[in-house]
């Protein structure tokens, strides 16, 4: 195996996901000073060097990176795209939406602030398969430009301050709780939004 694949984590459980370094493939944002994986990859060698070879590997050898990402895929029931770092480019958004759509039986997660791929995607009339949920990924002072009304994930921060609307659905904390049960982030609908607590 050439790409490095979780098996999940305390947050995540036991959902299977795959990630880059942070801030690399994501947009300028002063989420970066907050970041929960940017702090990860400091305090653990191992982390950083699995997500830089994730990149590589993408950039490299792009063959092997979606032969391996859609094995994990079609072995699982839940997938998670990048606990740290974000859709790089358009085409890997392409490649997201043809892995989803070959692999129904799997629930597919990716939290983004590339917004302006996903609303490129919209606007060509490529249709996202309904396994694969993307939702938006807020921060105060990033613009989010949603014509689509695609769900939304906000922070509270630890001084109780949030850009979440109060009819905002709760994190629970557990992505694998949430994901077998009605609510939360994979059900989420058009409209809707989630808001999670600073970690």
């Amino acid at each position: 195996m050439y790409v490095s694949i979780s098996k999940g984590n305390g947050k995540l459980g036991v959902i299977q996901s795959v990630s880059f370094p942070s801030g690399i493939t994501c947009r300028q944002c002063d989420c970066i000073k907050k970041c929960y994986a940017h702090r990860i990859e400091r305090l653990r060698q191992n982390v950083e060097a699995a997500y830089q070879s994730n990149l590589r590997v993408l950039t490299e050898q792009p063959d092997i990176y979606w032969r391996e990402v859609e094995a994990a895929i079609m072995l699982s029931r839940f997938f998670r795209f990048h606990v740290s770092g974000d859709i790089p480019n358009e085409i890997y958004l392409y490649q997201m939406v043809a892995v989803a759509e070959r692999n129904m039986h799997c629930e597919i997660l990716c939290f983004t602030k590339r917004f302006e791929f996903v609303n490129e995607l919209f606007m060509r009339g490529i249709a996202v398969p309904k396994n694969l949920h993307i939702i938006f990924s807020a921060w105060p002072g990033l613009e989010m430009s949603n014509p689509y009304n695609l769900p939304e994930a906000h922070v509270r921060f630890r001084d109780k301050t949030t850009t979440a609307r109060v009819d905002a659905k709760e994190c629970n904390g557990n992505c694998t709780e949430c994901a077998i049960t009605d609510g939360g982030c994979w059900s989420l609908g058009l409209g809707e939004q989630v808001v999670f607590n600073e970690h």
